[in-house]
């Protein structure tokens, strides 16, 4: 039998049906053994509102029966629950390719041995510091530091498949590229120009509940590029994404999403939340009350209905392609799905510039 990367057999079927649940993201809980000062679910934690072991494999049997393929499990940090083991091992049993996000920190010699076991296919571990006085101003929690290299290194001995992933932001931006570097050692290099061991995400959100404290940490255009430079993979990567079409900057109707990921993807929050995105519930459906199978193709398609009805600015701006603008996210920063977000206009802004430098360079050529 002929072999096929993963990558290969996602796109194939990806393209299997329109409006598909190719992949899931389940949110088993809120609640964090840790404090960071990013967060975006911190306030939203409730347990007694999360759902029960039996209730999760309910939805699990559900989804699989519609098709999911790709499932990670998240948080909040999943391990805190005491059933996690127990979901996890009845979704390997049914067949999902299982990704796990953690901050790393409660894995257990239990954990350490199912997980070896019957391992995923990826686990990956958020390590926003390598320093423990900067790892720590970020969680807030002592100890913190030292508990989570030490189980990365566990992992490793284990042969786990690990990716390490690290949020940019004010507090660690000295430090991103010693952590990328500290992943190559630790977890080996690259397999490839487009499969890195270590992911980067310079975006901060406010939290579900609206509070904007996370986003003071946000880093400038600027900056993001200060880092980027710093390292010639992440250079490269950003200058490939410059030499790619430029895109058409013509006004493309009032629609008001252009996000189409809903159509392969969803969002389960720790209450049983059916949700197209994970900062917003608007077109959710309450999974005690009504069936996955309804809600993603029923709800979810109810997006391609949405029109701008106001004059937002964003309903026009030639720089829509590019900008991060979507209102899911304006909606969780200003209230307003149609609500401009002035630091996303910076980035469109700055990457147009960047974008045409390089278009005026191959003029040239």
């Amino acid at each position: 039998m002929e072999k096929c990367s993963l990558d290969y057999f996602y796109h194939k079927n990806l393209r299997k049906k329109e409006l598909f649940p190719l992949e899931g993201q389940i949110e088993l809980t809120y609640r964090c053994n840790l404090n960071c000062i990013h967060c975006y679910c911190k306030g939203s934690e409730d347990k007694e509102k999360e759902l029960n072991t039996y209730a999760w494999k309910k939805i699990l049997d559900e989804i699989q029966k519609e098709g999911c393929l790709f499932l990670a499990f998240t948080g909040g940090e999943p391990l805190i629950r005491e059933d996690f083991l127990e979901i996890y091992a009845y979704a390997k049993k049914n067949g999902f390719i299982i990704t796990l996000f953690t901050n790393g920190q409660l894995f257990n010699q239990k954990i350490l041995d199912y997980l070896t076991k019957a391992p995923p296919y990826s686990i990956e571990i958020t390590l926003n510091g390598i320093t423990k006085q900067t790892y720590e101003k970020i969680t807030q929690v002592k100890g913190s530091f030292y508990r989570v290299i030490k189980n990365i290194k566990k992992l490793v001995k284990n042969n786990l498949p690990l990716i390490i992933k690290t949020n940019l932001m004010k507090e660690n931006k000295d430090e991103i590229i010693k952590i990328k570097k500290w992943t190559e050692i630790t977890l080996g290099p690259a397999l490839n120009k487009n499969h890195f061991k270590f992911k980067y995400d310079h975006l901060i959100y406010p939290r579900l509940n609206q509070d904007k404290t996370p986003t003071q940490q946000r880093l400038s255009f600027k900056e993001v590029l200060e880092v980027f430079k710093k390292d010639p993979d992440l250079w490269r990567e950003y200058q490939e994404e410059l030499h790619k079409d430029f895109p058409d900057f013509s006004r493309d109707g009032d629609y008001l999403y252009h996000c189409n990921a809903w159509m392969k993807q969803f969002f389960i929050n720790p209450y049983g939340k059916l949700k197209f995105c994970s900062f917003y519930e608007k077109f959710s459906v309450d999974l005690k009350k009504t069936s996955f199978k309804k809600g993603f193709y029923e709800n979810f398609p109810l997006l391609l209905k949405e029109r701008f009805k106001t004059d937002s600015q964003c309903r026009t701006c030639p720089l829509r392609p590019l900008c991060y603008f979507c209102p899911a996210r304006a909606y969780l920063e200003k209230n307003d799905e149609e609500a401009p977000i002035e630091y996303y206009c910076e980035f469109a802004k700055g990457w147009k510039e960047q974008t045409l430098s390089v278009l005026n360079e191959k003029s040239f050529l």
